[in-house]
């Protein structure tokens, strides 16, 4: 995986995208991209270093913020600066070499089932 680090984004408002590429610029960070629903079916690989498209629509009220090319400890400093502030709570995730090559809706459903499991087990714990 090469190239430059970047955000990638999906179902972000234009106020939220906004707002986000504002804290990005404030941290000297490089704006983020916007996943279209045009691009939800292609692989992560050609979002990110085509212009490709495709001719289905993807669609989702899920919102996610993917992390590409950056070292654990960028994500993990962008991920406390995010929550510092008034940003959407997404799901977020780091694009691997194995998930690179996904189409993003498959991974964007592996992460929205991987969430619900975790918010399931999360509320059985609590109530022992």
């Amino acid at each position: 995986m090469e190239k430059e680090p970047r955000l990638l984004v999906w179902n972000y408002t234009v106020e939220e995208k906004r707002n986000l590429d504002a804290l990005l610029d404030e941290i000297k960070a490089p704006s983020a991209v916007a996943i279209e629903t045009n691009q939800g079916h292609l692989s992560l690989r050609e979002i990110i270093h085509t212009d490709g498209r495709s001719d289905r629509e993807f669609a989702s009220a899920e919102k996610v913020l993917l992390f590409y090319n950056i070292p654990q400890k960028g994500v993990l400093f962008l991920m406390g600066v995010f929550k510092q502030n008034n940003l959407p709570r997404p799901i977020y995730a780091v694009i691997t070499e194995h998930s690179i090559e996904w189409p993003f809706s498959e991974l964007h459903e592996h992460l929205v089932e991987e969430r619900d499991r975790m918010e399931k087990r999360s509320a059985g714990k609590s109530r022992d």
